[in-house]
């Protein structure tokens, strides 16, 4: 059994954070137990600002308990474990009171429980003082009393103490026989709460920040190693603090702290290398803003130099796939109403996420072209060697992607003609506007290519005195049969709509218009979902339609897509569908339906 208390002042996303779905697998209001305060969990904190406001003396707004139990509670427990949080703190049975339950799936569900810095009745202030011996002091009572095991606390024999002065014989001889604990780490919960949240661990943090450094002691400049690790340097709002802010997730901790964990106390800044940062460091608000904004801009100049090398790569093995220059034309409008998607910070880190995965997605297909174009057989440790080369800037050519990747890739032997052969029909199919991709995956898909290849008498060396074979009538039909379309061509934000326009394609209704998909989506793509339509099998028109899984995230992705495609009605449509399943899926999960 964990507790823990803190006493709290206003916070606008308190709301939000105890009601979000997001992490929590299922969230429970326990209204039944609010002693007559506001049902609404925002006209509670509202209720309980106010109380502070009007106490003369009030500087928090809530108390603020969380329970964790290592067993689920039922109902009885969980009542005694209030009535035990309120007799430990001196909070009276008729004091304004919230309880939340948070369930994530794979662990017992922990409570939150909030209440009002003032006493209504009786205009009394709730104190924090020693709250933690008390939050030990609960925890123990409440293991005891449920027959969970003891955790022992740094504060275990004081507790002890004070159960047998109350007269508590035998709770007090249970805690004797442990002895006092110290806290392993020297994490405060306030900041593995904050990793939590950022998705960003302490210790790769503050590995971050120790390698900046030690570069620093060795190059130069502090600063400028910072920024090299996606760190900065900013004035906390507490005791002006010097904190470390990660650009990317704007998690902050205290530098010089950080510094001490992270070398167990072999790595100090000097106090002239402190006052210089000081100096120029600007509030931890305006560092949160602007390393949003950088990291934006390097996520966005990182997909741009993806997207370069492909298109580069491609011309130097002199193939006609014009992925790449596609990507290039669709990167310009986004270029151009960059800065007016930019909102707020949370919208710049998640465009820079989305830049960041669709980098990746970028360099998988370089990587799928270069094995192609080197006639390699794909493996996992050579593929895994070539993602490496790609991401230190490698370029991957045919001729050059077998030289690097060295020993342990099995290449199969160059055929006569064979090259000239697939540019010619490469550039047949771009004078048809049109290029049909082999559906299946991995090496089969090379395996099956190249098997294909060395099958062809009329790319292979004639025999003397004799001719070439021409190719056999059922494999040129069954090659025609195929259908003609590249999932990979279609951007992730864009996939809802590939599944709306499929349906559309089908007959079936949907909420956004034909003339509207097909100008978002373009031409090329819009074709290729009208020949699947047609001749494509069961299992594909299923995979394209598994995209639009009814889900809040699909229509908000399609809401982007089309704001930024200037079609704001259509927008406005999938927003309000975004907004209905968002509200479904809370009703879902409170039990209301």
């Amino acid at each position: 059994m964990i507790g823990r208390s803190r006493y709290v002042k206003d916070d606008p996303r308190r709301a939000d954070h105890l009601l979000s779905t997001s992490n929590n697998r299922r969230v429970v209001e326990h209204r039944d137990l609010d002693r007559g305060c506001p049902g609404d969990l925002r006209q509670f904190l509202a209720f309980s600002s106010a109380l502070t406001a009007a106490h003369s003396r009030a500087k928090i707004t809530l108390a603020h308990f969380k329970l964790s139990p290592s067993r689920p509670l039922d109902r009885r427990q969980l009542l005694r474990a209030i009535a035990c949080i309120r007799r430990e703190n001196g909070i009276a049975r008729n004091h304004p009171m919230r309880l939340i339950e948070h369930d994530k799936g794979d662990r017992p569900p922990h409570f939150h429980l909030l209440f009002s810095a003032v006493d209504p009745a009786t205009g009394r202030v709730l104190s924090s003082k020693d709250n933690y011996a008390r939050d030990e002091l609960v925890s123990r009572r409440l293991e005891i009393q449920f027959g969970e095991k003891i955790t022992p606390g740094p504060r275990i024999q004081r507790n002890a103490a004070d159960l047998r002065a109350r007269g508590k014989i035998r709770e007090a001889e249970i805690l004797e026989g442990h002895q006092p604990v110290r806290r392993r780490d020297r994490n405060a919960e306030a900041d593995r709460q904050q990793a939590a949240r950022a998705k960003l661990p302490l210790g790769e943090f503050r590995g971050r920040l120790l390698s900046a450094v030690g570069e620093a002691i060795r190059f130069g400049s502090l600063r400028q190693a910072l920024a090299r690790y996606g760190l900065s340097v900013a004035i906390g709002t507490r005791k002006a603090t010097l904190m470390a802010v990660h650009d990317g997730s704007g998690m902050a901790l205290p530098l010089l702290g950080s510094i001490t964990i992270a070398s167990d106390g072999r790595v100090a800044l000097e106090p002239s290398v402190v006052e210089d940062l000081r100096r120029d460091a600007p509030l931890i608000s305006q560092a949160r803003v602007e390393g949003a904004a950088r990291t934006l801009k390097q996520a966005d100049r990182a997909l741009i130099r993806e997207i370069d090398r492909g298109r580069l790569e491609t011309a130097i093995d002199g193939e006609f796939n014009d992925i790449f220059s596609r990507m290039w034309r669709s990167r310009k409008p986004a270029d151009e109403e960059i800065s007016s998607r930019r909102s707020s910070q949370a919208a710049q880190r998640r465009e820079a996420q989305a830049m960041r995965r669709e980098e990746a997605r970028v360099r998988q297909l370089r990587i799928n072209r270069a094995f192609k174009a080197a006639r390699l057989l794909q493996s996992r440790p050579a593929r895994r060697v070539a993602f490496a080369m790609a991401a230190t800037g490698v370029l991957l050519t045919g001729a050059g992607l077998t030289v690097a990747l060295g020993a342990g890739i099995v290449a199969i032997g160059a055929l006569r003609g064979y090259g000239q052969a697939r540019r010619a029909e490469a550039q047949a199919l771009v004078a048809q506007r049109h290029r049909p991709a082999d559906l299946s995956r991995g090496r089969d898909r090379l395996v099956g290519m190249h098997a294909n290849a060395r099958h062809r008498p009329q790319y292979s060396q004639p025999a003397e005195g004799g001719a070439a074979e021409p190719p056999p009538a059922a494999s040129s039909q069954r090659e025609e049969r195929q259908t003609a379309f590249d999932f990979a061509v279609v951007p992730k934000t864009h996939r809802a709509l590939a599944a709306m326009a499929l349906d559309v394609l089908a007959g079936r209704p949907t909420p956004i218009g034909q003339d509207v998909l097909q100008r978002v989506l373009g031409g090329e793509v819009y074709a290729g979902l009208a020949s699947l339509a047609q001749t494509g099998s069961v299992r594909q028109r299923r995979h394209i339609q598994s995209w639009n899984g009814g889900r809040s995230s699909d229509a908000f992705a399609a809401e982007g897509t089309l704001r930024r495609a200037n079609e704001v009605e259509a927008a406005k449509v999938m927003a309000r569908i975004g907004r209905q399943l968002v509200t479904a899926q809370r009703n879902r999960v409170k039990g209301r339906e």
